[in-house]
């Protein structure tokens, strides 16, 4: 699945930017905050271009970036699709994916 290599690159990125520790407790944040889709999957916004999938946003710092993950319901699953980056165009890729 594209999110799970995705966080890979998170991982390597933030290896890179601020080390080791800083890496493995973002990366944590952000499963943990990925879970909780499981109970707030509701709250999750609509994305313009895909319909079909819903998009909640994660920061730690609410000044600062953080990361996108893209999701869609199926059956009683939320299935995570992508984490983007707050940078990123991600709208535009999402719909390049149709």
């Amino acid at each position: 699945m594209k999110a799970q290599g995705e966080l890979a690159e998170i991982w390597a990125w933030n290896v890179k930017d601020k080390g080791i520790r800083r890496a493995d407790s973002y990366i944590q944040f952000l499963k943990k905050s990925i879970l909780t889709l499981c109970r707030t999957y509701a709250k999750g916004r609509i994305v313009s271009t895909r319909p079909e999938f819903r998009f909640a946003t994660f920061r730690q710092n609410m000044r600062g970036h953080g990361h996108i993950a893209v999701y869609m319901i199926e059956g009683n699953d939320v299935v995570v699709l992508h984490v983007f980056h707050t940078s990123q165009d991600w709208e535009n890729k999402l719909a390049e994916e149709q």
